[in-house]
């Protein structure tokens, strides 16, 4: 029986940095194979990453908010306008 040794790699990416984030992948490739380590697993979206915010924050910047203008009463507080 030929044994081979494994790894499931938890690895968080480098935020809005696609190059750092290969760069953090390929470091912990060579890290595993100075242990010895011949058939490792990286979280699925770690290249390109996905970010945890991008659950979070909308996919494109939002318009500018339109200034709300405030409502005008008259005297017994009905809305003017």
């Amino acid at each position: 029986m030929r044994v081979v040794r494994a790894a499931a790699v938890q690895l968080g990416p480098v935020l809005y940095s696609r190059e750092g984030t290969v760069e953090r992948v390929v470091r912990k490739i060579h890290e595993l194979g100075r242990q010895g380590v011949q058939f490792a697993t990286f979280p699925e979206t770690v290249v390109p990453y996905y970010p945890y915010l991008s659950f979070i924050q909308p996919a494109r910047p939002r318009a500018p908010r339109v200034a709300r203008t405030s409502a005008v009463h008259d005297a017994r507080g009905r809305v003017l306008r």
